[in-house]
């Protein structure tokens, strides 16, 4: 699955891609609204960090459902925490809920 991951913060952006890509995901990671939605197009699934809020969060993901972009919203990561452990427990489970809903055309907002 191609995971596109858009946070606020460019260093946990890094660390939480590279965990995407460690647990067997194709998955890019980018930390500006003009770079997540140039690369709609490119992703199955978007991953919102906790950062991603308010008006921001309507515009990216109105975007990602005129693409066909489901998308979930990962809970908020301490620095000290392990990102493959995050990504196991947090992330994985909600893109697992995301495809069961795959079937209509509504992504589903989980969290």
């Amino acid at each position: 699955m191609k995971v596109l991951l858009f946070g606020r913060n460019p260093a946990t952006v890094s660390r939480v891609t590279a965990a995407l890509s460690a647990a067997g995901l194709a998955a890019d990671g980018v930390a500006s609204e003009e770079a997540v939605l140039a690369r709609l197009g490119t992703c199955e699934a978007l991953v919102l960090g906790a950062g991603v809020a308010g008006a921001l969060r309507e515009r990216v993901t109105a975007a990602a459902v005129r693409h066909g972009v489901r998308w979930v919203q990962g809970p908020h990561i301490l620095p000290e925490r392990d990102a493959l452990e995050y990504v196991r427990t947090e992330i994985l489970p909600l893109l697992a809920t995301s495809a069961r809903g795959a079937g209509s055309r509504r992504p589903r907002r989980l969290r």
